[in-house]
This record gives structure tokens, sequence and C-alpha cells, in this order.
């Protein structure tokens, strides 16, 4: 009896025993996976925390083209992202151009704003004699360039935004500073008086990526004389000012025949306002940097009649 009482004893210890320590394990894996739970939630919280930014946003739908204004199209806002700062708009870009459509309370990136670099000469300027592209867009960024009758190619005004576009007239608008008016005169001017040259636009694929191409245009000596001269240039692009490179392209443009220019006229189907030659006005030693020599009256008319005229001669939608 007493026997069996003691075995008794024995079971119900072993009993509580293990029920003691299966109390003590499940506190424990509890407590490990309560501490592995909150230290996820800390760790969660903390890169939320980290990933907070107060950024510009959209007040309102904004269309390509308007500028940003804070409190009228713009605002800031808290946000969570796990971007880099340097990735949104910037203080310092306040004030630009929308390149793109941006909807209401969506944060407005940096490459989705141009700032516009006004210079004290920069003007707006009306374009009228570049033949665009067939699907050119109002806030395209453009390269106007100019192509001779010899294949040479130049880069005459680079990365341009296009403004208040007329495509049926093949005219729209930019900003471009004094010496970049020169040399688009230039320009108009050889288009005008060399049968086959061709003035046109490129558009940049991705205008946030892509830096602007340098001007490479040699102006003709006349437009050099004026820009050396003109107080109103604060800054010129040597390329463009290279006599002796002008010089060789004008021997070039005059030694070619006139079946070439009447075929290169023709290919691209533009006025032929110079009749099928070269008329510079002008004749340049290649070894000398006089003064040049005006050689014909009727190339001399020529060239007085281009500055009045050229826009509506060469431009062709």
């Amino acid at each position: 009896m007493r026997k069996n009482k003691f075995k008794l004893i024995i079971s119900i210890l072993v009993a509580v025993l293990i029920i003691l320590a299966g109390c003590i394990a499940i506190i424990y894996v509890g407590k490990k996976t309560l501490d592995e739970k909150t230290a996820q939630i800390n760790e969660l919280q903390y890169e939320i925390d980290s990933n907070k930014q107060v950024v510009y946003v959209a007040k309102k739908d904004i269309s390509a083209g308007e500028t940003l204004v804070v409190d009228e199209n713009i605002m800031k806002q808290e946000i969570y992202t796990g971007l880099e700062t340097d990735y949104y708009l910037p203080d310092e870009s306040v004030g630009g151009v929308a390149v793109l459509d941006i909807r209401a309370l969506e944060p407005i990136m940096s490459d989705m704003v141009t700032t516009l670099q006004v210079q004290q000469d920069t003007r707006e300027y009306e374009i009228a004699v570049a033949n665009l592209m067939t699907d050119q867009e109002e806030y395209d960024y453009v390269d106007v360039r100019v192509m001779f009758p010899t294949g040479e190619d130049y880069t005459v005004l680079s990365k341009k935004p296009v403004h208040n576009l007329i495509r049926d007239n093949c005219v729209f608008y930019s900003y471009l500073t004094e010496d970049e008016i020169l040399r688009m005169a230039s320009a108009t001017i050889d288009a005008y008086t060399v049968t086959g040259t061709y003035i046109y636009t490129t558009r940049y694929v991705e205008p946030n990526l892509q830096e602007e191409s340098v001007p490479n245009y040699v102006v003709r000596p006349e437009v050099i004389d004026l820009i050396n001269s003109d107080p109103n240039i604060l800054s010129i692009a040597k390329e463009t000012l290279n006599l002796e490179a002008r010089i060789n392209l004008e021997q070039r443009l005059i030694g070619l025949s006139e079946d070439t220019l009447k075929a290169v006229s023709e290919g691209h189907g533009i006025a032929d306002t110079a009749k099928r030659s070269a008329q510079l006005g002008v004749q340049y030693s290649a070894n000398s940097e006089d003064s040049a020599e005006i050689t014909d009256e009727a190339a001399t008319e020529n060239t007085e009649a281009a500055t009045e005229g050229s826009s509506e001669e060469t431009t062709t939608p």
C-alpha cells in the first residue's frame, strides 16, 4: 500500500516536471519568436523612417511646357520612397519648365523638368527657314543643322526647345543668344545663295539624358566681322569663327558643277534661289585673312535679297 502510494507521488511529480518543462519550452520559444518579430518590426520601422522624404508633388495636373511655381501648381509633401533624394526635383530647379505631362499629386522627378538658362542676351526668336520633321511636336528639343550640296553637314543651333509650333508653315519659336542669332542668319544666307543647301531639324531622343551637341557651323566672313565688333555677344564658339575653314568651304562649293547642284536641289525638293550656282558674292584668298572683295554686282544684289526673303524661299513643309 505504501509502495503504491509512493509510486503515485513519483508519477505526479514526473507529470508536473514534464508540464513545467513544456511550459518553460513554450515560454522560451514564444519569447524568442516575439523577439524576432519585434526585431523585424523595428527593422521595418527604421527602413520606413529612413525612406521618408519631403518632395515636390504636382498640386494639380501639369501640362508639358508649364512653368513650375510653388503653391500654384506644385507643393511639398511627405512621401515614402526607396529612391535617393537626387532623383526628385531640387529647390534650385523650381521655376523650370515641365518636359512632359505630370498628374496631380504625382511626385516630380528631376528629369521631368528643364531649367531654361537665360543669359543677358537671350531672346525669343522665330525660326522659319528650317525644314521640320513630319512629326515635329511642341516642346521637342532639336538641333538646327545645315547641309551643303557637297554633303558637308554642320550644327548651327544646339538643343533648342520648340515653342509655338506651326508645323504646316514650318515655323516655330525658340530662345537664342546673340551669337546664335548671327549664326542662324549666316546659315539662312547660305541656304539662299547656294543651290542645294538644306536647313533642317533633328530631334533629341532623350533630351533629359543627352548632352547638347557642339555647334560647328563656320559662319560667313561678314558675320565673323560683325560678331567680333558686336558688344552684345558674351561668349562665342570659336569653331564657328574659323575664316580659313570658311574659305575652304566656299572653294569647294564654287567647284561644284551645275548638274550636281541641280541634282541636290531636286533631291531635297527645295526652291533653287541661287539658280543652280553657288552665288557667294565674294572671293577670298586662301593665304590671306584680308577683307573679302566683292566680285560680282549681281551676286551682291542676290545676297541683299537673301536677307529679305530667305525664310519664304527656303522653307518647305
